[in-house]
């Protein structure tokens, strides 16, 4: 389950990383500034989290 987590945040990561790079949906310039590159990362992290947690509580 950790390793799967982990998995997820570095894929996060990667994926801005690589919307930043590739000037898709004219993010590019949004993302140059280290500032935002990681909040917009961290914000789809939380989002993720909260989706997961509610997927959990809703099979049960």
């Amino acid at each position: 389950m950790r390793i799967g987590a982990a998995a997820v945040v570095f894929g996060v990561f990667v994926g801005v990383g690589y919307l930043s790079r590739m000037e898709a949906f004219g993010l590019a310039n949004l993302l140059d500034d280290q500032a935002t590159f990681f909040t917009v990362a961290f914000l789809l992290i939380g989002f993720l989290s909260v989706g997961w947690l509610l997927i959990q509580r809703y099979r049960q």
